[in-house]
Parts: C-alpha cells; structure tokens; sequence
C-alpha cells in the first residue's frame, strides 16, 4: 500500500476555540459503536449527559442531539470540547477524532486531503503551492476490487487535468478546457458522448442548507456569470482540491462528467461570494460547510464522495 498525501496535509492543527467557524455547529455528529460503549460506561452526572444526548437519527445513526442555534450539546461557552475536557482527546468519536481528515482507499494506493468546510483546513488548501506534486507519479497495479486499467486511465485523466488548471492561461479559458476534456474522456472510457454542460438553473435552489442566509448567498452566485479574473490562484488551487477530492470517484461510476462539470460550476459560485465578501477562504469554506458536506446535495449533485 502507497500513501499520498498533499503538502498541507501535515501542516493541520486544529486551532479549536480560535476558529471563526465550528464543525461543533450545524451537523450530525455521528458516533460509533465502540465509543458508544465506552460512554454508556462513564458515571457521574456526565455520563447521564452523556447517554442523554444520543438518539438514533431517521437515517439510523446513532448521534448527538444538537442544542439550541444547532451546538454540539457538549460545545462549552469558551468553545472548547467538554468530552476532550473531562475524558480526554483519545474519548472523542471518530467523526470528531478524525474531523477534517479525509482518506479515500483505492486498495492498492491510498490518498489524503483535509475537508475544505474546515476554516483552517480552507486557509491551507488555498494558501498552498505545487501541493500535489508527488501524485503524478501514482501507478495502480492489478487490483481485484476494480477495473485496473480503468483506473490507469482515469489516473491520466487527471494528470492532465491538473496540467490544464496550471497552464499560463486566464482561468476561465482553462476551464473551458478542462469542461472540453470531460466530455473527450468520457467518450474514450465508455463510448458515451456528452458534453459537461452547466447545470440546470434550478438545481442549487432544489439543496438543502444549514443556514438560510448562505442558502440565498449560494442560489443568487449560482445565477451569476463568474468574473474569474479576480483571486485567480486561490480559484486555481481550489480546482485542484476538487479535482483531487473527486475525479477518481468516476472508479464507481464511470462518470467523467460529474466530478468536473461540480469543480467548474463551484469554482465560479465561489469567485461570485468571494467578490461580494472580498474573503475567497471565507466564500470557499461556507460553500463547501453547505454543499460538500451534505451526501445528499452531493449525489443531487451527481457527485460520489
């Protein structure tokens, strides 16, 4: 087994009460079954807490119940975890432990990246520089749990992808590039032609949202036609990060167009917030609190994460 990981991978410290947003805010927190256990053995009263907090949600998850303004009912007044306080940080569940880690387990080859819904995880991805460079030398070998060459190919695929996204070119013709390469190579690896057209007018209004504000934000820049000129290497490193996060999914699916007609549409949706916020770390990390980290949008989205 191989590992890659991107140049700011390792450079993640969470930097908790300091944060100007919180992943202790507006999700699910789902726990797993060994700690579970392990809280259903904590005495005293905050063991009672404890116990009191977990209900099985409609999706059949075993999670916290949020408090009030959608707060982790064990997110203190000075922000900061109570579990890590009173148990210590090896007690957090693995959504917590693990938050915003990412691994996506190809069998014979492995890649990280960091959630960009995370602020400083955002601050990093956008700040960072050639942060994929060993992942073009990723080679898969025969593996039993999918189509090696497949795999092969869609491993070029994006090496040329990401080849497209840091020629000397305005953004906005690279993309236009990258949109003819979709359809090429999914005409190449299935023999289907489409093209990587937008996406219909109404899909971003059809999502859900944590926030009704951002939720009105996200729908009005979705309408809008993107000035790319402005913040044009933090758009850059941002369609990289998608490109990264995402192309391979198509191993599943075989679906090419998806995961870069998403990374085109939401490289222009965050260059409109980010122009009315003039904060590009701010626009790209409330896009991707309301979008990526929903599975839902996401596979209304057509996009496996």
């Amino acid at each position: 087994m191989k590992y890659y990981d991107p140049a700011y991978y390792s450079e993640f410290r969470c930097i908790a009460a300091a944060c100007p947003d919180s992943c202790c805010q507006g999700w699910d927190v789902v726990i797993d079954s060994e700690t579970e256990d392990f809280y259903n053995s904590v005495q005293g009263e905050f063991g009672k807490k404890l116990r009191e907090a977990i209900y099985t949600d409609p999706d059949g998850d075993r999670v916290f119940r949020l408090a009030e303004e959608k707060k982790c009912p064990f997110w203190g007044a000075d922000h900061l975890c109570d579990i890590y306080r009173e148990l210590g940080e090896e007690r957090l569940c693995d959504t917590c432990a693990q938050f915003p880690r990412i691994t996506m387990d190809y069998t014979t080859f492995t890649e990280h990246t960091l959630a960009l819904s995370c602020p400083e995880a955002a601050r990093l991805i956008l700040s960072a520089d050639d942060a994929y460079a060993d992942f073009a030398a990723i080679d898969c070998e025969n593996c039993e749990e999918y189509d090696a060459d497949a795999m092969r190919f869609l491993l070029r695929v994006r090496n040329r992808a990401a080849s497209i996204l840091t020629a000397s070119k305005p953004l906005a013709e690279r993309l236009n590039q990258l949109r003819i390469l979709a359809a090429e190579a999914q005409k190449e690896l299935t023999g289907d032609v489409f093209e990587c057209n937008p996406f219909p007018a109404t899909v971003f209004e059809e999502l859900e949202y944590i926030d009704e504000g951002n939720r009105e934000k996200i729908i009005q820049a979705s309408r809008e036609k993107a000035d790319l000129s402005q913040h044009e290497a933090e758009l850059t490193r941002l369609a990289l990060y998608w490109l990264y996060r995402y192309l391979l999914s198509a191993i599943d699916t075989y679906d090419l167009i998806a995961p870069l007609r998403f990374i085109i549409a939401s490289v222009g949706i965050v260059a409109n917030l980010a122009q009315k916020s003039s904060d590009i770390i701010t626009a790209a990390q409330t896009y991707s609190k309301e979008i990526e980290q929903s599975y839902e949008n996401m596979e209304e989205l057509g996009v496996r994460s």
